[in-house]
């Protein structure tokens, strides 16, 4: 185990009053398979996260579809207010379509970071658990 990791958890045990034996034989087997339950945590919730994003680019497909849909309702009535109502469509639409996209990229990253370089993924976990203790 990492020098730098040690010392984390070192504060963090330190800050809630506990005292670990590291070198105690049932202390690494316990927290090598917490980290491997975090990393498949990690792993499925942006599997949950990949799928919330696909669902809101379908239903900027359907704001977009929506927002034809009124353009070709304008070009038939020219004294309706469907041509605003198609660009409200229109800009929500490009909207969902950029925060879907965004959140697929990202978990698509964290999935790669957990298969490729879990310990990373844990060691960003500790920081911001050691960051919010000070």
């Amino acid at each position: 185990m990492s020098d730098e990791v040690i010392k984390i958890l070192d504060a963090l045990t330190e800050r809630l009053g506990l005292a670990i034996d590291w070198s105690s034989s049932n202390v690494l087997p316990y927290f090598q398979e917490l980290c491997n339950k975090y990393v498949t945590y990690e792993i499925v919730t942006s599997i949950i996260w990949i799928v919330i994003g696909i669902t809101l680019l379908f239903c900027g497909r359907c704001l977009l579809k929506k927002g034809k849909y009124y353009t070709e309702e304008y070009k038939k009535e020219k004294h309706t207010d469907y041509n605003e109502i198609a660009s409200l469509y229109k800009v929500g639409a490009v909207f969902i379509f950029f925060i879907g996209g965004l959140m697929i990229i990202m978990q698509i990253f964290d999935i790669a970071t957990c298969i490729t370089f879990p310990e990373k993924m844990i060691f960003r976990y500790l920081q911001n658990i050691y960051n919010s203790c000070k």
